[in-house]
């Protein structure tokens, strides 16, 4: 690595170029062939759903998104940061939505629009990053800890006289975590595991108990184990630098888990609510790093409230989640060609199309080089299935729609990887998903639906002014000790 305002020498790739070993090496590599290559057998695979495409009449739309900053204190050693995290909901009442949508009038009243908007809400958290103290902690990490167990007992967060620790509670128990110790519910930490408290293997198991959620740590009794350690998002944070991945691991986790606590509180107040509810996360239908196991219990929760809605001859809340990035959009942009016209270019589709992603797709045409290739694609991530969809005005979106399915278990004999992607058992779940995209979708930004445009607006932090007053902001209030 260079010093700082050191230059780099302009001749320096010479040797590398010379060197037979690194000519010999290249030589014998290769790489798959575009897949848009293979357009015969990507075209065989598309299905044609023009059909499933209803008028939306009634129902509700909640779209969410979340956006994290990290604010710098002392760039300087030793570094100290502050986190936050900043998230948006927006709930669109359809009848509402396509009265606006079906106005003859060529610009749109801004008053109306804000009708339309019955609600918006948005929660901000600060996160102690590097080098941040507080109280009696001596450790950032620590502060940490503390920071988001107390946010989940948040009472701005309380609805339906549930708070958001209730929700992570209850998906604990449907995970099968949960055990009891005379008398009380709580989670264990192995022995052998280190102590989220002062990172030394634990002796012997820790019971942690739901209430209070918290219990003293064995080596170190002035130091507090909590319920939401199981999260396990301090693991990766950092003593030293940005803790920006730290901070992105808490805000998609709890995006998710902020999901499941507005479906459990709105089926408490009225279940009729989710009957017809339409759920738009940005992102994957999947919670990555250390929190994954969290998606089982989301998977379990929305199946429960589908078949009981389904009980009372109703919908049943939809969950879809749609990217703007990755390796399945990047894949859509290549085949483009493909999913707009038929016979080789020759005729222009019309309707609206969708590619299922099957683990064989994903593996040969996505990411060819994934290993485990014999396993159940998102086994410990994912709770829906990605789905490729190209409109009937040819917008194309990547669209993760969630799993028919309570758990991963074989279905009628099936394996789960084969049974996710029967469309069938998606039913009437498919046919509102592309309903509701195409009723959705806009032209202002690409593979972009209105509902969650607005949530992206109302969450995201802009580096420039937004980012840089909140690093004013906590020069300002953060001192040494």
């Amino acid at each position: 690595m260079p010093y700082a305002n050191e230059g780099s020498s302009a001749t320096s790739h010479f040797d590398i170029i010379k060197n037979q070993e690194v000519a010999s090496f290249l030589s014998g590599c290769s790489y798959d062939a575009a897949a848009g290559a293979r357009a015969d057998e990507i075209e065989s695979l598309l299905v044609n759903v023009s059909g499933r495409v209803k008028p939306l009449t009634e129902g509700v739309i909640l779209a969410s998104d979340g956006s994290p900053y990290e604010a710098v204190v002392q760039e300087r050693f030793p570094s100290v940061r502050v986190g936050f995290l900043k998230f948006s909901n927006i709930l669109l009442l359809l009848p509402d939505y396509q009265r606006l949508k079906n106005t003859n009038a060529r610009f749109i009243d801004p008053i109306e629009i804000a009708r339309v908007q019955r609600m918006s809400q948005s929660l901000s958290m600060v996160l102690p990053g590097a080098g941040i103290l507080r109280g009696s902690h001596q450790s950032s990490r620590c502060v940490l800890r503390e920071t988001i167990f107390q946010s989940f007992k948040n009472p701005d967060l309380i609805s339906g006289g549930e708070t958001l620790y209730n929700t992570y509670v209850d998906l604990i128990g449907r995970m099968g975590s949960l055990v009891t110790r005379n008398g009380k519910a709580g989670i264990l930490f192995g022995a052998g595991r280190k102590s989220p408290a002062t990172d030394v293997a634990l002796e012997q198991e820790l019971f942690v108990p739901v209430e209070p959620g918290f219990a003293p740590a064995p080596d170190d009794p002035t130091k507090s184990v909590y319920l939401t350690d199981a999260l396990r998002v301090h693991e990766a944070f950092s003593d030293e630098g940005s803790n920006l991945e730290c901070f992105n691991r808490l805000m998609t986790a709890m995006e998710h888990l902020l999901l499941a606590h507005m479906l459990r509180s709105a089926y408490r107040i009225d279940p009729t609510v989710t009957d017809n509810l339409f759920a738009i996360v940005d992102g994957p239908l999947a919670i990555f790093g250390e929190p994954a196991r969290f998606h089982r219990g989301l998977m379990s929760l929305i199946d429960e409230l589908r078949n009981d809605a389904r009980g009372r001859n109703q919908h049943g809340p939809l969950v879809v989640g749609l990217s703007k990035t990755g390796k399945v959009v990047e894949h859509a942009q290549a085949i483009d060609h493909v999913l707009q016209s038929a016979d080789g270019g020759v005729t222009k589709r019309d309707g609206t199309w969708l590619l299922p992603v099957s683990d064989e797709y994903r593996y040969r045409y996505i990411q060819p080089a994934a290993v485990a290739r014999d396993k159940n694609f998102g086994s410990e991530t994912y709770y829906g299935q990605t789905f490729i969809l190209r409109t009937a005005s040819g917008k194309v979106f990547d669209v993760c729609l969630a799993y028919p399915f309570p758990n991963k278990e074989a279905v009628g004999g099936r394996p789960f990887r084969e049974a996710k992607m029967d469309l069938a058992a998606y039913g009437e779940n498919l046919d509102r998903a592309v309903s509701l995209i195409e009723l959705m979708q806009m032209d202002l930004y690409e593979n972009s639906l209105i509902a969650v445009h607005l949530a992206h607006k109302y969450s995201s932090i802009a580096h420039s002014p937004g980012g840089r007053s909140l690093d004013n902001f906590v020069r300002q209030v953060v001192r040494p000790r």
